[in-house]
């Protein structure tokens, strides 16, 4: 991008005497000089862009052709079951609408209505987010999901309340949002309205003041202000309400994708982790499980209050079906996602040094701190929940791997911080870590992290793999240095985004020192 700048300046510099009189008669000369260079340049360049457009356009989507072809292929299993739970529930929505519709209708169910109308959107986005994935474009299906989360907010405290006035009051709220649109637009010279509709449009914003009040008008949940007995309600309050806290740290880490912040410029979904803090401009097969999985969890969610207004043994069996789907998304793409971590790594000639494991799980704290923790030459597992397989899949990973350390989480519940575990029991046997917590210890302390070191693990999975893994490292004469990190259960409102960074960054030093 520098080629024509200097083919100007050494034409001014070989012809500088006939320029400099130029100039003696017209000071203006050289500028009119930039013009005329600007502008038949860009005619004659423009010219053989436009002519060659059709070739270079139909190369480049050749070569997206086939980068979707490959990508279906390394992801069928978990796009097949994700785009046929989107297929299932709009079959069941048609089916339940036509059902049910009529008797909605007469009685003036609005409850049916309001949710008919979430989950209609979020089918629709969930089709664009399939389509986002399929193409390669994790954050941007992770950014529309943002907006099915926050329906499936809204759509449970309208399940939740199950009110007719607080449905009636989100249903018209679009006239206070009507209005509003039009009356700014028109304060930006613009107008979408003519001069008769926009006063429709302030009669029934006039209207609707009258019937609720002046509070139904403060922010963007003016409809909820009334059950909240608020003057403005916020989101998160909403959140709170309804008890929904289980997505909601990806809720926040989603938000860098759609606003200006610089997080999202240093990183992306679609880029493992690597040294090197590569810019994305193009499509990826990589980071597709978590949008898919938390589209798929949100869509359920929806469609479930919206099927349970009018329950019976279909709709049970329904979300039964859905569920099953859900489980399957969540293995399969968690599957893909490591393998292609694992196989960009072989092919950089990197080898992890560290596994970092979790237990399964679409409601579990540990397995969604894994996927938002990232570091370079780290390797990942989430366990089975069963005692022998666990161990045998932890085994499996040691025997074919060259650890330095290794990192095991769990969830611990009703508990607000973390809780790392010194020592592995079993039958009255011990088994005291060798994994320099001390150093982690400290970068917990240094970002203000609550923590507790813990001598009793507790009797369950969580010990089981650790005193089984601190065991087999023993056995084989490994020095492996294993530590267990119990976290707080999703449930609860912790900032699992910052304690991933922390990790994240707290494994790099670890690298780094070894």
């Amino acid at each position: 991008m520098n080629e024509y700048h200097k083919a100007l300046l050494k034409l001014i510099e070989d012809n500088k005497d006939i320029i400099e009189k130029k100039i003696e008669k017209n000071p203006d000369y050289l500028i009119e000089l930039m013009q005329h260079s600007i502008k038949s340049g860009s005619d004659i360049l423009y010219k053989g862009f436009d002519n060659d457009k059709g070739r270079e356009l139909e190369s480049v989507r050749k070569e997206n052709r086939y980068f979707t072809n490959r990508l279906y292929k390394t992801w069928k299993k978990p796009i097949d079951y994700f785009e046929a739970l989107i297929e299932l529930i709009a079959s069941c929505t048609y089916s339940f609408v036509e059902t049910f519709y009529e008797d909605a209708y007469k009685n003036n169910n609005l409850l049916f209505n309001a949710l008919q109308n979430i989950q209609a959107r979020s089918l629709l986005i969930s089709r664009e987010c399939l389509t986002l994935i399929k193409n390669g474009y994790p954050d941007g299906s992770f950014s529309r999901w943002r907006t099915i989360y926050e329906l499936s907010v809204i759509g449970k405290l309208l399940y939740d309340e199950n009110n007719q006035e607080l449905c009636e009051r989100y249903l018209n709220y679009y006239h206070i949002q009507e209005y509003l649109d039009e009356k700014h637009s028109r304060e930006r010279g613009h107008q979408n309205h003519t001069d008769e509709s926009f006063e429709i449009l302030k009669y029934n914003y006039d209207f609707m003041i009258d019937k609720y009040g002046q509070d139904y008008v403060k922010g963007d949940y003016g409809w909820a202000n009334d059950i909240f007995n608020k003057k403005r309600v916020t989101f998160q309050e909403i959140k709170d309400r309804v008890d929904m806290d289980k997505l909601y740290g990806y809720y926040k880490l989603s938000s860098a994708y759609i606003h200006g912040n610089h997080k999202a410029n240093e990183e992306s979904l679609g880029v493992i982790p690597n040294l090197e803090r590569l810019k994305l401009v193009g499509p990826s097969n990589y980071g597709l499980s978590i949008p898919m999985q938390n589209v798929a969890i949100s869509l359920i969610h929806i469609s479930t209050y919206f099927f349970l207004t009018y329950s019976n043994l279909d709709v049970w069996t329904t979300c039964s079906i859905m569920n099953k789907f859900l489980d399957k998304i969540i293995v399969e793409s968690s599957k893909v996602q490591i393998k292609i971590e694992n196989k960009e790594n072989k092919l950089r000639g990197i080898y992890p040094n560290i596994l970092i494991t979790s237990f399964k799980g679409k409601n579990n704290s540990s397995s969604i701190l894994l996927h938002q923790i990232r570091a370079n030459n780290l390797d990942k597992l989430e366990l089975t929940n069963s005692f022998s397989t666990s161990v045998n899949e932890l085994k499996n990973k040691i025997n074919k791997n060259n650890y330095k350390y290794i990192i095991a989480f769990g969830q611990k519940p009703n508990s607000d911080h973390i809780c790392i575990e010194l020592i592995g029991n079993k039958n009255n046997n011990k088994i005291k870590t060798k994994f320099p917590y001390k150093k982690f210890t400290s970068y917990l302390s240094s970002n203000k992290l609550d923590f507790s070191l813990s001598n009793d693990a507790g009797n369950y999975l969580c010990n089981n793999i650790y005193y089984e893994g601190m065991k087999y490292i023993q056995e084989i004469s490994s020095d492996i240095k294993m530590i267990f990190v119990h976290i707080p259960s999703i449930s609860s409102d912790y900032d699992f985004e910052k304690l991933a960074k922390v990790i994240s960054n707290f494994i790099e030093s670890l690298l780094i020192h070894n």
